[in-house]
Parts: structure tokens; sequence; C-alpha cells
């Protein structure tokens, strides 16, 4: 074993019995535990040490869940020898409110709704439905500027909307569903002999909107200190429920409508708004 392999292994031996104990240590430590010089270690540090530490204090680390891809000597030597790192510093935007959507409809829907939410991705389709809100509605909602023409009010809206509705997401879930008024198991055999259905098995596709409101809080994330607790105890946003009820007010206009309208048949169609307020809405067909 070479000198530097030793050091290197000393390394990984001191990294891992902090990483059990979790008990902190400062920079001449760990350097005295590896034997290497200072200008040595300063390079191992920056290069390969730093990311698998988390800053405790000013001058105290502790060993990071980066650590566990690295938990075997073979592993950590692998790393030690070469220059890259294996945490990210991140920007991160921090919202206090948010609104979150959800729609709840049969499998079936899916493909002719990813049709309909596509194309609410492009402009021009949004200004086409924009039109078809009134006027005197959409002012009220969204004032005009004086003297803004058409292109440049339309214009702006399509860039507030930019801001907020980005996409959406849709999962898959299992569901079992009784479909008629509570039965005995006698009256409900008695039914199916009928073909007439009381369980009902059925995949639901769950399609998900979420909305910041509010003014974004930028914290920068250093990989090796401990944000967190910052991240956790933010402060309330100005403006919030306004613009809430504004995101809804569009939500309602452009995606609910469109959604309604391109599931139109199913017995109920059910959105849980979730967030903010905490409300469900029902569609159900009139019998």
């Amino acid at each position: 074993m070479s000198k530097e392999t030793d050091e290197q292994k000393r390394a990984f031996q001191f990294l891992s019995e902090k990483f059990c104990t979790q008990k902190t240590f400062n920079k001449e430590e760990f350097r005295h535990a590896t034997g290497w010089e200072p200008v040595t270690f300063n390079t191992y540090w920056s290069k390969q040490f730093k990311t698998l530490l988390r800053k405790d204090q000013t001058d105290s680390y502790r060993v990071s869940e980066v650590f566990r891809r690295f938990i075997t000597w073979e592993k950590f030597q692998t790393h030690v020898t070469q220059n890259r790192s294996v945490a990210t510093d991140y920007t991160t935007l921090s919202y206090e409110n948010v609104i979150l959507f959800e729609f709840f409809m049969p499998l079936t829907n899916e493909g002719y709704l990813r049709t309909v939410l596509d194309s609410l991705f492009y402009k021009d389709s949004i200004i086409s439905r924009i039109k078809t809100i009134s006027k005197k509605k959409l002012h009220s909602r969204f004032e005009r500027i004086k003297n803004e023409n058409n292109k440049d009010y339309f214009e702006r809206i399509c860039q507030w909307l930019s801001n907020r509705f980005s996409g959406y997401s849709i999962s898959h879930v299992s569901g079992r569903f009784r479909a008629d008024e509570l039965k005995s198991m006698h009256d409900v055999y008695k039914n199916n002999q009928e073909r007439s259905r009381y369980i009902i098995d059925e995949t639901t596709a769950i399609v998900r909107f979420i909305f910041p409101c509010g003014q974004k809080e930028p914290n920068q994330f250093l990989s090796s200190s401990n944000y967190f607790e910052e991240l956790a105890f933010g402060t309330e946003s100005e403006n919030a429920e306004e613009e809430a009820d504004l995101i809804r007010w569009f939500f309602f206009n452009l995606f609910v409508q469109s959604v309604v309208e391109v599931v139109n048949g199913e017995d109920e169609i059910w959105m849980l708004e979730s967030g903010m307020k905490n409300k469900l809405y029902i569609w159900r067909v009139q019998k």
C-alpha cells in the first residue's frame, strides 16, 4: 500500500466513524487523522471531501448523508481519485402559500384529457380561451392599463399565466366503489343475477396542478451547510390571497371548463382543492 493510499484509508476510517456517530469535528482534526500535509489536505478538501460534509457551526462539520454513496472503501477510493462533485449547490425558491387542484376521473378519459390540457401549453390556444370570457368579467379580474391596446393586454395576461401555469402531472390509482345505495349481500346477489353492478373496480386517473402564490423567497443552498431551519420558517407573503383568487378564477375558466367539457358524460367528476383553501367540488349528471 502506497503512502497516499494509506492516508486515503485513514481519511475513510475517520469519516466512517464520524458518519456512524454523527459527532462534529473541525478541519484540523480531520487533517491530523489523515496524516496529510496542509497543502495536500486542502487539495483533497476542496475537490473530494467538502461535498461529503455538512457545516454544523462556524468551524465544525458533520458527515452528510451523501457519504452513504461511498460507504465501502472501494467506492470511497474511487471517489477520492476523481475530481468530481457529488452534492449540488442549489438556489431554493420557497413559497409560504400554495394552491393544489386534483381531478379524479376514470382512466378511460386520460387520452382526451391530455389532448385538451396539452393544447393549453400554447399561447394561441390560451388567447382563444381567454377571448371566450366576457370583456366585462375579464377586465374586472385583470385590470386593463390605461391606453393599453388589445394585443398588449392579452400579451400581459399570457405572461402572468406563464409565470404560474407551467404544467400538470397524472398518476394512476386503483380503487373500488359502491355503485348503488347500501344493500345486503342477499340483495346484491339478487341484483347480480339481473346483471346490475354493485361493487366496481376501477383505475382512476388523478390530474394534479400546483400553483405557488405570493412572493417567492430565494435562499442559497450550499451542500456543505445546514440551511433547512431557515428555509422552514419563512415569512408570510403579502397579497397572497388576492393572487390566489385570480389564479383560482383563471384556473376555472381555462382548465376546469376544458376538463369538464372533454370528459362530459361521466356520472361524476371530482376535484379536490387544498392548500390555502380546502374544498371538494363534484360535478354530477342530472337524472
